[in-house]
């Protein structure tokens, strides 16, 4: 009799839901509809049997080694990530994809599906190929339904990750030679004399893939011409899954030689957050701010794994969760509002306090989410970091508390200009929040502030990824 398998349950689900979706008939409305809705009911299945899979970790792995899926405590935290923001994306997508909604919603629930096999896999080479597999329906919902420049941004994006890959792969196959195997547990046993090499490539696939300056030049165009359901994929969870893969493999692997780096790598993250608030002062634009800030948000998180202590490592996990629900909720309302006035054709709202009393304050909400404001869960995951880099370098730490300063004053010029003053002229009465929009807004929120106010069941599992040596 074959074992019953939680993990290989919660990686099919999706893809069998995709399948079934292409099967979908009638139409147009009726197709757009019932694709929708079955893809919803599957991401929040699946979303589920996550939190299920949180309480019974290890049920049954495959027997066959090759082929083993399992969730271990630091696969459960961007299970977890995955799953959720999943259900976020396909529920925004009445709104922000026009057209050819089946097709849209079956890439959606694929990626899914190849992002959680990637963190699921005991094998790197599965996991190597199962992240990258995920980069191309992300690819076609940027280039099919993203806006103006969206084919040239969506090249942008694959060839960053494609550089990301050619980083990385060097560094599978030589720790693969010399451990003769390819599982993770084989991997992290293997100590190679030259890790210089090793090093540089995995630095190079985290500069790439989450990035870091100077390689983001795709995060702020995918963020501004992807449509919204998209970018919480690729920001909130994929980009994410590079830090997954530096702790898996780069820190066991190469510890001795990024020890030693580690200043020049501090200052190198550091200056990615300064450098990232620093241009997020400059625009004016709601998406594009949310992908500079997704930068200095990443400084702050690399600056983290380079610290290379475990307080600063659950620092990072914890941050990971906590940045991808905040960046997620604020392109949520982000998006509202832009297609709000995107079809009013009002290029320079203001007074949305008062025309949309609801979505204003929810964008508001959401942006604080992002600027990490005590005491919400962005804000626990940068203290934990912030402390292990002021004892190590109170300089490095200056200039990130810096970096938040600026963001701070980023974000309160965006508020005091979309916020407040007189109401924008529109051609018609603008819409508030939908019942929908409702709905997933309290949603988010409870989640979000539940983590916030106790966060001590994510600490945990953050502290047992660490403690196992992952």
């Amino acid at each position: 009799m074959t074992d019953f398998s939680l993990p290989a349950v919660v990686l099919g689900l999706p893809l069998l839901g995709a399948l079934f979706i292409l099967f979908v008939r009638g139409d147009d409305r009726v197709v757009s509809k019932n694709s929708r809705h079955v893809a919803l009911l599957i991401a929040l299945c699946t979303f589920g049997l996550s939190f299920a899979a949180l309480f019974a970790r290890r049920i049954t792995p495959d027997s066959h080694a090759e082929w083993q899926v399992d969730i271990d405590a630091l696969s459960m935290i961007f299970v977890l990530l995955i799953s959720f923001l999943t259900v976020l994306s396909v529920a925004v997508v009445r709104r922000h994809v026009p057209f050819c909604v089946r097709e849209f919603c079956c890439l959606a629930l694929i990626a899914e599906s190849f992002m959680l096999t990637a963190v699921c896999a005991q094998n790197a080479f599965r996991f190597f190929f199962f992240w990258e597999a995920a980069a191309f329906p992300l690819f076609l919902m940027t280039a099919v339904w993203g806006v103006e420049k969206r084919v040239y941004t969506a090249y942008k994006f694959c060839f960053s990750d494609l550089a990301g890959a050619v980083c990385l792969l060097p560094v599978l196959l030589e720790l693969a030679g010399r451990a003769g195997s390819a599982d993770f547990g084989a991997l992290a046993a293997v100590r190679p004399e030259n890790q210089a090499w090793l090093a540089a490539g995995m630095l190079g696939m985290l500069a790439f893939k989450a990035p870091l300056f100077p390689f983001h030049a795709w995060l702020s165009d995918t963020q501004a011409e992807a449509p919204v359901p998209t970018g919480i994929l690729l920001c909130g969870v994929f980009s994410k899954l590079a830090f997954y893969a530096y702790i898996r493999l780069a820190l066991p692997a190469a510890g001795t030689v990024l020890a030693q780096w580690a200043p020049c790598l501090t200052a190198w993250a550091v200056f990615s957050a300064f450098y990232g608030a620093l241009i997020t002062l400059k625009q004016t634009e709601a998406k594009k701010m949310a992908g500079f800030a997704h930068l200095a948000q990443v400084g702050f998180l690399a600056a983290g794994v380079f610290a290379m202590t475990p307080q600063s490592l659950r620092g990072v996990l914890f941050l990971c969760a906590a940045q991808g629900l905040a960046v997620s909720i604020y392109l949520m309302a982000a998006g509202a509002l832009t297609v709000r006035f995107k079809n009013a054709g009002i290029r320079n709202p203001t007074g949305i306090m008062t025309s949309l009393p609801y979505l204003g304050t929810a964008f508001f909400l959401s942006c604080l989410a992002v600027l990490a404001v005590p005491p919400l869960m962005p804000f626990t995951g940068q203290f934990l970091i912030f402390i292990d880099i002021f004892r190590q370098s109170a300089a490095a730490a200056f200039f990130l508390l810096f970096s938040v300063v600026l963001l701070y004053a980023s974000f309160f010029r965006l508020f005091t200009r979309l916020l407040f003053g007189e109401p924008s002229a529109a051609p018609f009465p603008l819409p508030d929040m939908s019942w929908r929009e409702k709905v997933a807004t309290v949603f988010c929120g409870a989640v979000f502030a539940a983590l916030s106010v106790m966060p001590q069941g994510m600490f945990d599992l953050a502290g047992m990824a660490v403690g196992k040596g992952n």
